[in-house]
């Protein structure tokens, strides 16, 4: 450079111009000043009123902070004490939230990058009361809903990083008049090494859920392994209402998603129709239950899969899934059993197991009704008890909630009853329950049944068709303890309509048909005689050896109408005899009341032929002969004996046998005409 270019180069004052980068220099030197000088004159208590002010503006509570005090580093240690965020106007306790001292240790460095990282945060008496009331408004919405939702963490790392978490003396209570959940829980950490996030989360309470002492117990790994993705997540639940208890131990992949579970799931108590009450999702009443299952999820179906274990006597293993995604829950099951207990059955349709009294209370009862005065003991006695199902039909359930549920069993255990095999589907949709099939095997046989429940009426009405096919004669006498008494196949039909919401009201108003036919067949000698009380011919089979009889029809055709049962057809009829039926049932009031007539087709000496009756209630029938008929014969027989001779007394008990055969053909084609109808 030239002389003269320097000299034009400098200023009028002969000063050289400074280079731009001095001046950035000075303008950083003088922020740092300024940083440092406000540094030092900084007061943390500068913020308690801006702090106060802005919380109460954003959350619409009155807020109150304490001292606030801290540290000047790059990872400042702050402590607020006294914290008060007052509950909304309708709550039960006075406060939201209210702590005794917070200390957050804070890394300024990552904040300047973006990243929330807090190296530690210390809880002392904190107290957290949630509460929700039954129209579903809750007391932590500030009229900020789609804001808390924004700010909510989406995903696993977006959650702020914790080193380590201690919590001492933590209160969570929490009321939802809704769910009927009140519950007082203590909440703290056991503090490992917070360089690893080896401390655990965890929540112990205690309380009331629908009227039932609750209990819960809850661990989980630190915050920072919440946040962190490598690892899956360890989480621990266990709640006890009542006798009913549930544990859920495992693994979740993402927590904050609750994807990727991998969960193992015990239920456990007296009945499982409990489950309905604690969770709002029907659930059958059975007797007691211990079932275990691998709990997952896909969006919003929860599923149980290689569900095991037992229900009362039986086994139970298969599939359930939850889906809580559309407006109507929707339940979908693929259950299976082995061995399936009949008794364990009856809870599902309202039949209870009635406890057997102990050696020294039927002792008792005896001794009473051996010191009661004559003729009081059987007004003193109880009624009867009832036999048809009373437990009403959760119709609030079926109105709300959809289900597909399919069943099978290998074997069914009824004493007395010969049952194998059960088939059933039940399809539950827009307030109609509908089984069908429902068909079991029995007697050699099956039934198939198709039943309607519409609980959308009111009251419900159920709509009965049940259908028997090859009903094996031969082996439910076997069951009865009456060996080669008589064989056959019976078929029939049941058609009927009722309203109730229990089993009880629904027969007992029901109205419809039973028809039953068997076209041959055989039946005991001896068993007909009795029925016609053949006093030689029943001697005779006794001495000699029974003998089976050939059936040649069995009509049956019986007329519902108002829970009353009428036949309108009933013979059985032999080479030897016809019986017929009179009468009626009732099953509203559970009694019988049918008479059954013998008609001979041979004359016979020492017959008494008096119709025998079945009468009394479900629970205790009586099979007796009527006395009139008898008496009067008998009477006759006294006074041929003392006009005529001893001898002429046996007149009095012999029939000339007119009976004809029954048109069984028309019969049967009548039967037939009905059932196409």
């Amino acid at each position: 450079m030239s002389a003269s270019e320097a000299d034009g180069n400098a200023d009028k004052t002969g000063h050289w111009p400074r280079r731009w980068w001095h001046w950035i220099l000075i303008a950083l030197a003088l922020l740092i000043l300024v940083l440092a000088i406000l540094v030092w004159a900084f007061s943390w208590d500068w913020l308690h009123g801006p702090a106060e002010r802005i919380l109460s503006e954003q959350t619409g509570r009155k807020v109150q902070i304490g001292a606030i005090s801290g540290e000047k580093t790059l990872r400042p240690r702050i402590v607020v004490k006294e914290i008060h965020i007052a509950n909304a106007e309708w709550g039960r306790e006075p406060e939201l939230l209210a702590a005794e001292k917070v200390e957050v240790v804070v890394s300024l460095p990552e904040l300047l990058r973006g990243r929330t990282v807090l190296p530690e945060i210390h809880l002392i008496k904190p107290k957290l009361s949630l509460e929700r009331r039954k129209d579903g408004a809750s007391n932590w919405t500030f009229g900020a809903e789609e804001a808390a939702d924004a700010a909510a963490p989406d995903e696993r790392d977006e959650m702020p990083l914790i080193g380590l978490l201690v919590i001492d003396e933590g209160v969570l209570i929490y009321r939802d008049e809704k769910a009927e959940l009140d519950i007082n829980s203590k909440i703290s950490t056991a503090v490992g090494d917070g360089s690893e996030g080896r401390e655990e989360l965890r929540l112990t309470g205690r309380g009331n859920l629908r009227g039932e002492p609750f209990t819960l117990n809850v661990r989980g790994g630190s915050l920072l392994a919440l946040r962190e993705g490598e690892e899956p997540y360890p989480l621990t639940i266990e709640m006890i209402a009542g006798e009913t208890r549930a544990r859920i131990s495992g693994t979740l992949d993402d927590p904050i998603k609750f994807e990727g579970t991998d969960l193992d799931v015990l239920l456990a108590g007296p009945d499982m129709g409990l489950l309905t009450r604690l969770t709002s999702v029907p659930v059958p009443a059975t007797p007691r239950y211990e079932l275990k299952g691998r709990l997952q999820r896909d969006g919003p179906i929860w599923i149980i899969e290689s569900l095991n274990g037992k229900v009362g006597q039986s086994d139970l293993s298969g599939r359930v899934s939850l889906d809580i995604g559309g407006e109507r829950l929707r339940i979908e099951a693929d259950l299976k059993s082995k061995r399936l207990d009949y008794r364990d059955i009856g809870p599902l349709i309202g039949i209870k197991d009635e406890p057997k009294p102990s050696p020294a209370a039927r002792q008792q009862r005896s001794s009473d009704a051996q010191e009661a005065p004559q003729g009081r003991t059987q007004q003193a006695s109880a009624p009867p008890p009832r036999v048809l199902p009373d437990a009403p039909l959760a119709t609030q359930q079926i109105r709300e909630t959809d289900a597909k549920v399919r069943f099978h069993g290998d074997k069914v255990e009824a004493p007395g009853v010969p049952l194998t095999a059960v088939d059933l589907t039940l399809d539950m949709q827009d307030g109609v329950l509908h089984i069908h099939p429902l068909r079991l095997g029995i007697s050699g046989g099956f039934l198939n049944a198709d039943i309607r429940i519409d609980a959308k009426r009111d009251p419900v009405r159920t709509d009965y068709d049940i259908r028997l096919r090859r009903f094996d004669l031969q082996r439910v006498l076997a069951e009865l303890g009456l060996p080669d008494a008589g064989r056959g196949q019976i078929e029939g039909r049941i058609g009927m309509s009722g309203t109730g919401d229990t089993i009880r009201k629904s027969l007992g108003s029901a109205n419809g048909d039973i028809r039953l036919s068997m076209n041959e067949g055989a039946l005991s000698n001896l068993a007909l005689e009795l029925v016609g009380i053949d006093i030689q011919e029943a001697a005779g089979f006794w001495a000699a050896g029974d003998k089976t009889v050939p059936i040649r029809c069995f009509v049956v055709d019986l007329q519902i109408r108002d829970g009353i049962i009428a036949p309108q057809i009933f013979v059985l009829d032999t080479t030897d005899t016809t019986v017929t039926a009179d009468g009626r049932v009732s099953l509203k009031d559970e009694q019988l009341g049918l008479t059954l007539s013998a008609h001979p087709k041979d004359p016979s000496l020492f017959s008494a032929r008096t119709p025998i009756t079945v009468k009394g209630p479900f629970s205790r029938p009586a099979v007796g002969v009527e006395a009139a008929p008898l008496g009067a014969r008998v009477a006759g027989a006294i006074a041929l004996g003392v006009l005529l001779t001893p001898l002429a007394s046996i007149l009095a008990f012999i029939e000339p046998g007119l009976e004809q055969d029954s048109d069984c053909t028309a019969l049967l084609h009548e039967q037939e005409q009905k059932q196409r109808r």
